[in-house]
């Protein structure tokens, strides 16, 4: 039985995606293939990264992702086949977009692809376009069988893998809070730090506390305010700030039925921290 194919890019939705979809299913007509996004920022293998860690843990094992932002496509970047500790395999270039499979679900083996052995036939001496011509190809024969994990290519040390700097959340002396900001969602302006939940409220934060919350990034604050706790949206008035747990258990600011990310111009990734502060801790 065929494993799924999960893919995203940053190409939007398009001739591209339907050429690495059509690959899979000259492969295998009963592959099932299923679209994550493919609306990724361009060239933004941060955000390609954090959107893998957002699905891989609601697919079955077995299922293959296919991860195409690949700035240096054509170039000395490996291509590569990482096979996840919870069975599932990615598929993608490796130039930082496992960052966050390192850390959940971890990592137990990665693979070079043999692109001698692993490339859609007649598609030789093109170098722009590896992920329908590698990337999608390797994906569809690996889940239908047509090949084992270690007919992928040759095996390279974990430790090897190409990954972006994440700054751990802390505690400060001061009794204030830092984290990165993980996600800046920009649909809903939904603002998603890396601070988890239970590790926020084991600092003694709770629902109604009310605190000051500074957003910074390339060198500027973009964002201050007192901002309340709150269990959802419906919490504050329209147009308020809040904090709320994301659905993936972490501390999550956003204005309510207003998009946060556009008004206030917020980006994500290792150079933009948020700080969270009590008010009584203010001077």
């Amino acid at each position: 039985m065929c494993a799924f194919i999960v893919t995203q890019t940053d190409f939007t939705k398009g001739i591209s995606t339907c050429t690495m979809d059509g690959v899979c299913m000259m492969v295998d007509p009963q592959l099932r293939v299923f679209d994550s996004t493919h609306n990724i920022p361009s060239f933004d293998t941060y955000t390609a990264s954090t959107s893998l860690d957002f699905v891989v843990d609601y697919w079955p094992a077995g299922t293959v992702f296919v991860s195409v932002v690949d700035p240096g496509v054509g170039t000395s970047r490996r291509g590569c086949v990482a096979k996840l500790k919870n069975g599932s395999y990615v598929v993608t270039p490796d130039n930082g977009t496992l960052t966050h499979m390192l850390l959940h679900p971890g990592i137990a083996q990665v693979r070079q692809i043999d692109e001698a052995y692993n490339r859609l036939p007649g598609s030789e001496g093109v170098n722009i376009f590896h992920g329908r011509d590698v990337f999608a190809y390797t994906a569809a024969r690996l889940a239908a069988g047509v090949i084992s994990y270690e007919e992928v290519g040759p095996a390279y040390p974990v430790e090897e893998i190409v990954r972006h700097p994440l700054p751990c959340p802390a505690a400060e002396a001061d009794g204030a809070i830092t984290g990165m900001v993980a996600s800046a969602d920009t649909h809903f302006g939904l603002v998603c730090s890396n601070i988890p939940m239970d590790w926020f409220a084991e600092q003694g934060f709770a629902y109604g506390d009310v605190l000051e919350v500074s957003i910074t990034g390339g060198g500027r604050e973009v964002y201050r305010g007192d901002v309340p706790y709150v269990s959802s949206f419906g919490a504050v008035a329209v147009g308020e700030p809040l904090l709320m747990n994301s659905e993936v258990r972490t501390i999550q600011i956003a204005v309510n039925q207003e998009n946060m990310t556009d008004k206030y111009k917020i980006g994500c990734g290792p150079d933009w921290r948020i700080t969270l502060r009590r008010q009584a801790a203010r001077g």
